[in-house]
């Protein structure tokens, strides 16, 4: 039994590995979402080799996963002087970071099922009036309404995350 305290380096391998764990309720693949928690974790700007030595992952898996990283709006390739390898870094604040996991996973999830939902209703509007027609538009209607909700609120919860966490560290504070 190791009774040893743990190390700097115990904590960020565990972080990664949380955030490997938590990749499917984000939508993401486990690399991805290692890199990401790598690159959050340390605070600091990582090269691909590094990545690659401490994720021990091949580097075509790193470059695509940075690409996508990238795309997200979660990473950034950051140049350091006297260096010719790009770095990468991930964004640090926490508010801003599942804002856009959040937006992003709107854009591939909700979006299309809404999408199929409105192209579903306006089929059944030009089909006969029968009652089973009528029925199943009814409760896609309704279905879309709300889904259309949930969809509005989210987009205000997030566009305004910057006010929203202002209002949760005041709130934080009145509790002392």
């Amino acid at each position: 039994m190791n009774d040893a305290a743990p190390t700097c380096s115990d904590v960020e391998t565990r972080i990664v590995d949380l955030w490997g764990t938590m990749s499917s309720l984000w939508g993401v693949n486990p690399t991805m979402a290692r890199i990401h928690g790598l690159l959050f974790i340390t605070g600091a700007p990582l090269s691909m080799n590094e990545i690659m030595e401490r994720l021990d992952i091949s580097r075509g898996n790193v470059s695509m996963n940075l690409t996508k990283l990238i795309e997200w709006g979660l990473v950034q390739q950051v140049r350091q002087r006297g260096n010719r390898r790009e770095h990468y870094a991930s964004l640090t604040d926490v508010w801003e970071m599942f804002s856009r996991i959040a937006t992003q996973r709107k854009r591939r999830e909700i979006d299309p099922v809404l999408g199929t939902l409105r192209q579903c209703r306006d089929e059944l509007a030009e089909m006969p009036g029968e009652p089973e027609t009528s029925a199943r538009a009814t409760r896609i209607n309704d279905l879309l309404a709300f889904l259309t909700l949930m969809d509005h609120l989210a987009q205000q919860f997030f566009a305004s995350h910057k006010d929203l966490r202002a209002a949760v560290e005041l709130l934080s504070t009145k509790k002392s």
